[in-house]
Protein backbone atom coordinates (compact mmCIF):
# COMPACT_ATOMS: atom_id res chain seq x y z
CA UNK A 1 0.00 0.00 0.00
CA UNK A 2 1.34 3.58 -1.02
CA UNK A 3 2.55 5.94 2.26
CA UNK A 4 0.58 8.60 0.44
CA UNK A 5 -2.48 7.75 1.66
CA UNK A 6 -4.79 10.67 3.15
CA UNK A 7 -8.08 8.69 3.85
CA UNK A 8 -9.88 5.20 4.63
CA UNK A 9 -13.36 4.16 4.74
CA UNK A 10 -14.87 0.60 5.82
CA UNK A 11 -18.13 0.53 3.74
CA UNK A 12 -20.86 0.38 6.08
CA UNK A 13 -21.37 -3.85 5.61
CA UNK A 14 -17.88 -4.21 6.46
CA UNK A 15 -17.02 -5.69 3.21
CA UNK A 16 -14.70 -3.60 1.38
CA UNK A 17 -12.34 -0.59 2.30
CA UNK A 18 -11.83 2.54 -0.10
CA UNK A 19 -8.99 4.58 -0.10
CA UNK A 20 -7.72 8.14 -0.77
CA UNK A 21 -3.85 9.11 -1.82
CA UNK A 22 -2.56 12.25 -1.49
CA UNK A 23 -1.55 11.84 -5.11
CA UNK A 24 -4.58 10.83 -6.76
CA UNK A 25 -4.33 7.26 -6.19
CA UNK A 26 -7.45 5.24 -5.34
CA UNK A 27 -7.70 1.86 -4.07
CA UNK A 28 -10.72 -0.43 -3.34
CA UNK A 29 -9.79 -3.87 -1.48
CA UNK A 30 -11.60 -6.83 0.27
CA UNK A 31 -12.24 -5.87 3.66
CA UNK A 32 -11.80 -9.95 4.76
CA UNK A 33 -8.39 -10.50 2.63
CA UNK A 34 -7.15 -7.10 2.01
CA UNK A 35 -7.09 -8.00 -1.66
CA UNK A 36 -7.06 -5.09 -4.19
CA UNK A 37 -10.36 -4.85 -5.94
CA UNK A 38 -8.90 -2.35 -8.45
CA UNK A 39 -6.72 0.66 -8.49
CA UNK A 40 -7.11 4.01 -10.18
CA UNK A 41 -4.97 7.12 -10.67
CA UNK A 42 -6.88 10.29 -10.68
CA UNK A 43 -3.69 12.18 -10.98
CA UNK A 44 -4.89 15.23 -8.14
CA UNK A 45 -4.70 15.69 -4.20
CA UNK A 46 -7.12 13.74 -2.76
CA UNK A 47 -8.61 13.99 0.80
CA UNK A 48 -11.60 11.37 1.09
CA UNK A 49 -13.41 8.39 -0.75
CA UNK A 50 -16.83 6.25 -0.11
CA UNK A 51 -18.35 3.50 -1.19
CA UNK A 52 -22.24 3.00 -1.81
CA UNK A 53 -23.12 -0.28 -0.05
CA UNK A 54 -25.62 -0.90 -2.84
CA UNK A 55 -23.96 0.24 -6.17
CA UNK A 56 -20.05 -0.70 -4.79
CA UNK A 57 -19.70 3.14 -6.41
CA UNK A 58 -16.71 4.90 -5.54
CA UNK A 59 -17.04 8.60 -4.68
CA UNK A 60 -13.93 10.45 -4.23
CA UNK A 61 -13.32 13.97 -3.22
CA UNK A 62 -10.18 16.09 -3.88
CA UNK A 63 -8.81 19.45 -2.90
CA UNK A 64 -10.57 20.19 -6.24
CA UNK A 65 -11.90 17.56 -7.53
CA UNK A 66 -15.40 15.12 -6.84
CA UNK A 67 -15.38 11.99 -9.36
CA UNK A 68 -17.86 8.99 -9.00
CA UNK A 69 -16.09 5.61 -10.01
CA UNK A 70 -18.57 2.07 -10.70
CA UNK A 71 -17.51 -0.86 -9.21
CA UNK A 72 -14.48 -1.70 -11.61
CA UNK A 73 -12.77 1.35 -11.20
CA UNK A 74 -14.68 2.76 -14.28
CA UNK A 75 -14.35 6.68 -14.26
CA UNK A 76 -18.38 7.77 -14.46
CA UNK A 77 -18.02 11.16 -14.18
CA UNK A 78 -15.37 13.56 -12.47
CA UNK A 79 -15.93 17.53 -11.83
CA UNK A 80 -13.22 20.06 -11.52
CA UNK A 81 -13.80 22.59 -8.44
CA UNK A 82 -11.98 26.05 -8.32
CA UNK A 83 -12.69 26.43 -4.33
CA UNK A 84 -10.60 24.13 -2.18
CA UNK A 85 -12.85 21.43 -0.72
CA UNK A 86 -12.52 20.65 3.54
CA UNK A 87 -14.46 17.38 3.85
CA UNK A 88 -16.93 15.30 1.67
CA UNK A 89 -19.39 12.69 2.58
CA UNK A 90 -22.36 10.45 0.52
CA UNK A 91 -25.71 9.66 1.37
CA UNK A 92 -27.16 6.25 0.45
CA UNK A 93 -30.54 6.95 1.47
CA UNK A 94 -31.02 9.96 -0.53
CA UNK A 95 -28.75 9.74 -3.38
CA UNK A 96 -27.00 12.69 -2.56
CA UNK A 97 -23.42 13.90 -1.79
CA UNK A 98 -22.33 17.02 -0.22
CA UNK A 99 -19.57 18.91 -0.31
CA UNK A 100 -17.49 21.36 2.98
CA UNK A 101 -15.48 24.31 1.66
CA UNK A 102 -13.53 27.23 2.72
CA UNK A 103 -16.22 29.57 4.75
CA UNK A 104 -18.38 27.13 6.07
CA UNK A 105 -20.12 26.33 2.99
CA UNK A 106 -22.02 23.40 2.08
CA UNK A 107 -23.00 22.11 -1.10
CA UNK A 108 -25.17 18.83 -1.66
CA UNK A 109 -25.37 17.52 -5.41
CA UNK A 110 -27.45 14.08 -6.50
CA UNK A 111 -25.16 11.16 -7.54
CA UNK A 112 -25.20 12.96 -11.11
CA UNK A 113 -23.46 15.79 -9.72
CA UNK A 114 -26.67 18.05 -10.51
CA UNK A 115 -26.62 20.33 -7.43
CA UNK A 116 -30.09 20.34 -5.13
CA UNK A 117 -28.77 22.91 -2.55
CA UNK A 118 -26.08 25.32 -1.33
CA UNK A 119 -25.84 27.24 2.06
CA UNK A 120 -23.92 27.82 4.53
CA UNK A 121 -23.32 27.52 8.75
CA UNK A 122 -22.90 29.96 11.41
CA UNK A 123 -20.02 29.43 13.41
CA UNK A 124 -16.76 31.46 14.64
CA UNK A 125 -14.19 27.99 13.98
CA UNK A 126 -13.95 26.27 10.63
CA UNK A 127 -15.69 22.84 9.58
CA UNK A 128 -13.72 20.02 10.37
CA UNK A 129 -15.90 17.14 10.01
CA UNK A 130 -19.18 15.61 8.08
CA UNK A 131 -20.75 12.43 8.61
CA UNK A 132 -23.71 10.72 6.70
CA UNK A 133 -25.43 7.25 7.76
CA UNK A 134 -26.47 4.68 6.08
CA UNK A 135 -30.47 4.68 7.07
CA UNK A 136 -30.85 8.11 7.67
CA UNK A 137 -31.04 10.82 5.20
CA UNK A 138 -30.05 13.11 7.98
CA UNK A 139 -26.22 14.71 8.31
CA UNK A 140 -23.70 15.78 11.35
CA UNK A 141 -21.21 18.67 10.74
CA UNK A 142 -19.00 19.72 13.74
CA UNK A 143 -16.68 22.72 13.97
CA UNK A 144 -13.39 24.03 15.22
CA UNK A 145 -15.75 26.35 17.57
CA UNK A 146 -17.23 23.40 19.19
CA UNK A 147 -20.37 23.89 17.38
CA UNK A 148 -22.47 20.48 16.69
CA UNK A 149 -25.11 20.95 13.67
CA UNK A 150 -27.47 17.90 12.66
CA UNK A 151 -28.94 19.07 9.16
CA UNK A 152 -32.03 17.43 8.11
CA UNK A 153 -33.17 15.55 4.41
CA UNK A 154 -33.83 19.24 2.84
CA UNK A 155 -29.99 20.54 3.86
CA UNK A 156 -31.15 22.62 6.04
CA UNK A 157 -30.55 23.13 9.84
CA UNK A 158 -32.90 21.18 12.91
CA UNK A 159 -30.89 22.08 15.91
CA UNK A 160 -27.33 23.26 16.46
CA UNK A 161 -25.59 21.94 20.17
CA UNK A 162 -22.82 24.35 21.33
CA UNK A 163 -20.22 23.53 23.83
CA UNK A 164 -16.51 24.65 24.61
CA UNK A 165 -14.54 22.25 23.03
CA UNK A 166 -12.34 21.87 19.68
CA UNK A 167 -14.28 19.00 17.80
CA UNK A 168 -12.22 17.45 15.19
CA UNK A 169 -14.52 14.10 14.30
CA UNK A 170 -17.72 13.15 14.28
CA UNK A 171 -19.72 10.04 13.29
CA UNK A 172 -23.46 8.62 13.61
CA UNK A 173 -25.05 5.16 14.15
CA UNK A 174 -26.77 3.69 10.92
CA UNK A 175 -30.40 4.89 11.65
CA UNK A 176 -28.70 8.73 12.70
CA UNK A 177 -30.15 8.71 16.10
CA UNK A 178 -26.66 8.73 18.04
CA UNK A 179 -24.10 11.32 17.24
CA UNK A 180 -20.55 10.64 18.31
CA UNK A 181 -17.60 13.07 18.98
CA UNK A 182 -14.07 13.63 19.33
CA UNK A 183 -12.07 16.77 20.30
CA UNK A 184 -8.44 18.10 20.49
CA UNK A 185 -9.16 19.00 24.05
CA UNK A 186 -8.70 15.18 24.70
CA UNK A 187 -12.47 14.57 24.83
CA UNK A 188 -15.48 12.26 22.97
CA UNK A 189 -19.56 13.22 23.73
CA UNK A 190 -22.01 10.96 22.57
CA UNK A 191 -25.48 12.54 21.79
CA UNK A 192 -28.76 11.64 21.26
CA UNK A 193 -30.16 13.04 17.98
CA UNK A 194 -32.86 14.28 20.37
CA UNK A 195 -29.88 16.32 22.08
CA UNK A 196 -29.81 14.46 25.02
CA UNK A 197 -26.10 13.89 26.18
CA UNK A 198 -25.68 10.30 26.60
CA UNK A 199 -22.01 10.53 27.73
CA UNK A 200 -18.95 13.07 27.93
CA UNK A 201 -15.71 12.12 29.57
CA UNK A 202 -11.81 13.31 28.83
CA UNK A 203 -9.35 11.22 27.79
CA UNK A 204 -5.42 11.17 28.24
CA UNK A 205 -5.07 12.87 24.73
CA UNK A 206 -6.43 15.13 21.71
CA UNK A 207 -9.19 12.95 19.68
CA UNK A 208 -8.38 12.05 16.00
CA UNK A 209 -10.98 9.71 14.80
CA UNK A 210 -14.37 8.33 16.40
CA UNK A 211 -16.72 5.81 14.61
CA UNK A 212 -19.74 3.74 15.62
CA UNK A 213 -20.13 -0.33 14.93
CA UNK A 214 -23.29 -0.91 12.65
CA UNK A 215 -25.69 -2.09 15.08
CA UNK A 216 -24.93 1.15 17.23
CA UNK A 217 -23.35 -1.00 20.79
CA UNK A 218 -19.83 0.27 20.34
CA UNK A 219 -18.35 3.09 19.46
CA UNK A 220 -14.28 3.43 18.20
CA UNK A 221 -11.90 7.16 19.39
CA UNK A 222 -8.57 7.04 17.79
CA UNK A 223 -6.20 9.50 20.09
CA UNK A 224 -3.33 11.72 18.50
CA UNK A 225 -0.79 9.19 21.09
CA UNK A 226 -1.26 6.43 19.39
CA UNK A 227 -3.78 5.37 22.03
CA UNK A 228 -7.30 3.16 20.49
CA UNK A 229 -10.34 3.26 22.86
CA UNK A 230 -13.41 1.06 21.80
CA UNK A 231 -16.90 2.10 24.36
CA UNK A 232 -19.70 0.19 24.83
CA UNK A 233 -23.13 2.33 24.79
CA UNK A 234 -22.41 3.32 28.47
CA UNK A 235 -19.10 4.63 27.56
CA UNK A 236 -17.21 2.42 29.67
CA UNK A 237 -13.84 1.28 27.81
CA UNK A 238 -14.38 -2.73 26.98
CA UNK A 239 -10.66 -2.20 25.24
CA UNK A 240 -7.91 -0.13 24.95
CA UNK A 241 -4.22 -0.30 23.06
CA UNK A 242 -1.57 1.63 21.54
CA UNK A 243 -0.54 -0.26 18.38
CA UNK A 244 0.84 3.15 16.61
CA UNK A 245 2.64 6.46 17.20
CA UNK A 246 -0.88 8.10 16.26
CA UNK A 247 -3.69 6.90 14.26
CA UNK A 248 -5.88 9.36 12.07
CA UNK A 249 -9.10 7.10 11.01
CA UNK A 250 -10.72 4.11 12.74
CA UNK A 251 -13.52 1.99 12.16
CA UNK A 252 -15.47 -0.81 13.60
CA UNK A 253 -17.16 -4.08 12.24
CA UNK A 254 -20.47 -5.17 13.65
CA UNK A 255 -20.35 -6.36 17.24
CA UNK A 256 -16.92 -4.55 17.38
CA UNK A 257 -15.11 -7.67 16.33
CA UNK A 258 -12.85 -5.82 13.89
CA UNK A 259 -11.15 -2.58 13.78
CA UNK A 260 -9.73 -0.74 10.59
CA UNK A 261 -7.27 1.97 11.28
CA UNK A 262 -5.10 4.10 9.00
CA UNK A 263 -1.47 4.46 10.69
CA UNK A 264 1.07 6.86 11.28
CA UNK A 265 3.30 5.25 8.88
CA UNK A 266 0.17 5.27 6.33
CA UNK A 267 -0.46 2.01 6.18
CA UNK A 268 -3.92 0.69 6.47
CA UNK A 269 -4.60 -2.48 8.79
CA UNK A 270 -7.52 -4.69 10.09
CA UNK A 271 -6.97 -6.44 13.69
CA UNK A 272 -9.09 -9.06 14.74
CA UNK A 273 -9.96 -8.54 18.32
CA UNK A 274 -10.64 -12.47 19.89
CA UNK A 275 -10.62 -11.13 23.41
CA UNK A 276 -12.05 -8.23 25.24
CA UNK A 277 -9.85 -6.22 27.79
CA UNK A 278 -11.38 -4.00 30.75
CA UNK A 279 -8.37 -1.98 32.11
CA UNK A 280 -5.05 -0.42 30.21
CA UNK A 281 -2.80 -2.59 32.33
CA UNK A 282 -4.18 -5.54 30.57
CA UNK A 283 -4.32 -4.41 27.06
CA UNK A 284 -0.43 -3.96 27.15
CA UNK A 285 -0.58 -7.97 26.23
CA UNK A 286 -1.29 -7.11 22.78
CA UNK A 287 -0.37 -11.24 21.49
CA UNK A 288 -2.78 -12.65 23.80
CA UNK A 289 -5.59 -11.11 22.53
CA UNK A 290 -5.23 -9.53 18.92
CA UNK A 291 -4.11 -10.67 15.80
CA UNK A 292 -2.60 -8.67 13.23
CA UNK A 293 -3.10 -8.72 9.86
CA UNK A 294 -0.06 -8.93 7.30
CA UNK A 295 0.72 -5.64 6.14
CA UNK A 296 0.68 -4.76 2.35
CA UNK A 297 4.07 -3.91 0.30
CA UNK A 298 4.20 0.13 1.18
CA UNK A 299 5.12 2.27 -2.15
CA UNK A 300 7.53 4.82 -2.75
CA UNK A 301 6.50 8.80 -1.86
CA UNK A 302 4.52 9.99 -4.85
CA UNK A 303 5.66 12.73 -7.38
CA UNK A 304 4.77 16.27 -7.52
CA UNK A 305 1.60 16.64 -9.54
CA UNK A 306 2.46 19.12 -12.71
CA UNK A 307 -0.52 18.05 -14.41
CA UNK A 308 -2.88 20.90 -14.68
CA UNK A 309 -6.35 21.02 -13.97
CA UNK A 310 -8.70 20.49 -16.75
CA UNK A 311 -11.72 23.06 -17.20
CA UNK A 312 -14.70 23.12 -14.39
CA UNK A 313 -16.92 20.80 -16.53
CA UNK A 314 -20.29 22.12 -15.24
CA UNK A 315 -19.89 22.40 -11.08
CA UNK A 316 -18.10 25.26 -10.97
CA UNK A 317 -21.41 27.34 -11.07
CA UNK A 318 -23.02 26.46 -7.60
CA UNK A 319 -19.75 25.41 -5.94
CA UNK A 320 -18.76 29.37 -6.20
CA UNK A 321 -20.90 30.72 -3.53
Amino acid sequence: MKKDLASIFLSFDSRFVVTAGACGDVRMLDAASGAQVFAVDLAAPLIHSQIDDASLDVFVFGKNLVARLDATGKLIWRKNIQTPIIAGTISQMSKNFAICYEGNKIVVADYSASPKYKGGIESKGPLTGIYSPMRSEKMAVVTLAGDVFLIGADSRIIWQFCISDQLTSVSMSADGKIIFIGSKDNKVLCLHADQKVIFNFALKSPVVCTDISEDGKYFAVGCSDGNIYVLDANGQTIFCDKPFSSVSRIFLTENASKILMLSDSREVSMYRIGQRKTTEEKARDIASFIEIEPAAPSGGACAPDEKKAEDANGIDGFIEL
